[in-house]
C-alpha cells in the first residue's frame, strides 16, 4: 500500500548567541533523515524552519539540545504540496528564434587534409614544448 507523502513544517526556537552555534543546528538539521529544506529566519537568525517528508520533530529537537543548542518546538504543521498546471503540447507555440534547416541534405561532410610542411624551429632549437 502506497502512502501519501506528509511534508512537514517546523519552525524550532533557538536560543543561540553566536554564529558557531548556528552553524552547529543547521548541520545537525540537514543531517536529519528526510529534511529536504533547512533555513534560519527571525529576527536575529534564531529560529530554525526545516521542511521535509517522514522529519520525527521530537527526534530534531532531542538532537540540537544533544549537541548543545537550546531549542524549543514553535509550530508544526503540514504542507500540501502545490499542483502544477498540466500544460498542453498543442497549446504551445514554437518558438520564432529556431533555424530553420534545410531538411534534405544528402552531402557528406568532406574530412579535412592537413599538409605536413618543414618545421622552422626544428629539434636544434631545444624548445620542445612547440
Amino acid at each position: 500500500m502506497k502512502q501519501k507523502m506528509r511534508i512537514k513544517k517546523m519552525r524550532i526556537k533557538l536560543s543561540v548567541n553566536s554564529d558557531k552555534c548556528r552553524k552547529k543546528a543547521m548541520q545537525v538539521a540537514v543531517l536529519a533523515s528526510g529534511v529536504t529544506s533547512v533555513a534560519l529566519e527571525g529576527e536575529f537568525g534564531d529560529e530554525l524552519v526545516v521542511i521535509g517528508d517522514g522529519v520525527d520533530a521530537a527526534c530534531l529537537v532531542l538532537a540540537l539540545r544533544k549537541k548543545g543548542c537550546c531549542a524549543t518546538l514553535e509550530t508544526l504543521q503540514e504542507v500540501k504540496p502545490e499542483k502544477k498546471p498540466q500544460v498542453d503540447d498543442k497549446s504551445v507555440t514554437p518558438h520564432c528564434c529556431i533555424a530553420q534547416c534545410s531538411v534534405v541534405n544528402n552531402e557528406q561532410p568532406r574530412p579535412e587534409i592537413y599538409r605536413i610542411v618543414h618545421d622552422s624551429y626544428g629539434p636544434t632549437t631545444g624548445c620542445r614544448i612547440m
